[in-house]
């Protein structure tokens, strides 16, 4: 095998686990292409592996460009966090991320603030299409990181009336 292989061999993950990383820093998107190089500062996290902090660079697609204060799911090396991948394709686009983000400091405020959640509910008389959207939003939520499975079963019993 050739140097570049050489390289990809040595990069690749000997312990892969999924996981999380909150976005600190990032480089700005480019202007007017669909994808473009980032440099972002993130915390890597999984079940069982300690939070650690990392640079990553990669090619980003503009429309789920990342931004400080974004979750990511990623898949790292247990032992090496330094390498990574982004799962891009499970990276939600544009205004979706900011609801997703609301969804999760409105759980985040509600786990601190017990009972807070009689404001956040279903308003009075909100049809069962009102419940599948919320439900799917907390699956994307779980699914992404935002929330533990735990907080996920409550919010779904509350959205459920249980």
């Amino acid at each position: 095998m050739g140097l570049l292989g050489d390289a990809w061999k040595a990069r690749r993950m000997k312990d892969p686990v999924d996981g999380v990383a909150q976005v600190v820093g990032s480089t700005q998107p480019p202007d007017s292409a669909s994808s473009g190089n980032v440099n972002l500062t993130l915390v890597v996290q999984a079940e069982g592996v300690p939070a650690v902090s990392v640079e990553h660079s990669c090619l980003a697609p503009t429309k789920k460009w990342p931004y400080p204060g974004e979750t990511l799911p990623v898949r790292f090396d247990r032992e090496d966090p330094d390498r990574l991948k982004v799962r891009w394709d499970d990276v939600p686009e544009g205004a979706a991320v900011s609801r997703l983000q609301a969804d999760a400091l409105a759980a985040q405020l509600n786990q601190r603030f017990p009972g807070s959640e009689v404001l956040s509910g279903p308003a009075p008389g909100s049809g069962d299409d009102d419940r599948i959207e919320d439900l799917e939003r907390l699956a994307k939520l779980r699914d992404s990181g935002a929330l533990t499975e735990e907080e996920f079963e409550r919010e779904k019993a509350r959205i459920l009336g249980g």
